[in-house]
């Protein structure tokens, strides 16, 4: 499985929730300093929780964005 520091330079991650819609970028680089450095997306996933209805959620969206600190151009939506 994808480890989290393999996708910290060209990739941002995405949580979705269903029941509610709420969709949320997250911070890779605080998820591999709690999770660690051999966490998986799937480690990543299994942690999930909607913050705006409590729903625990383990649907993702990874989007490629290029090298770090290139500008990203690109905005998931919904």
């Amino acid at each position: 499985m994808q480890r989290l520091a393999e996708l910290a330079d060209r990739f941002q991650v995405y949580a979705l929730c269903g029941p509610c819609g709420r969709m949320e970028a997250l911070d890779l680089g605080a998820a591999i300093e709690r999770l660690g450095p051999e966490s998986t997306v799937d480690t990543l996933r299994a942690r999930l929780r909607c913050r705006e209805c409590g729903t625990r959620s383990h649907d993702l969206r990874i989007v490629y964005v290029g090298p770090a600190g290139s500008p990203i151009v690109f905005q998931y939506r919904r």
